[in-house]
């Protein structure tokens, strides 16, 4: 993980720890695309996205505790494959946050980040 990448990571999940933990409130949508923005301004969404390789790793979502193990691309094709959903099928992120896969998520970013660091 670059360097960059790695202090957005941590910001990132410093500020949206809170609202992404699981629970039945809704998140905002003003939030909810206020987190997609970022996640694309901090280039944690792929540009070059691949269909059959969510496929073949959408699993992870099936229970969270499976993106404990996931590597940054994984992590990534997740998100980029909620936010592409998302943008034709609203709620698919809240119904990800509400499940602990977004949360997940982030948490990996974050252990990754610090795993670079010690």
């Amino acid at each position: 993980m670059e360097p960059l990448l790695l202090n957005h990571t941590s910001a990132l999940y410093a500020k949206y720890v809170s609202d992404l933990a699981c629970g039945e409130r809704a998140l905002s949508v003003f939030k909810m695309h206020e987190f997609i923005d970022e996640l694309a301004e901090n280039s944690l969404l792929l540009t070059d996205f691949n269909w059959d390789d969510w496929y073949h790793n959408s699993h992870l979502v099936d229970r969270p505790e499976y993106i404990a193990d996931a590597s940054l691309h994984e992590c990534q094709l997740l998100l980029t494959a909620m936010t592409r959903l998302e943008q034709f099928s609203p709620g698919v992120m809240d119904n990800m946050r509400r499940s602990g896969v977004l949360l997940a998520i982030m948490e990996r970013f974050n252990s990754l980040s610090l795993k670079l660091t010690a």
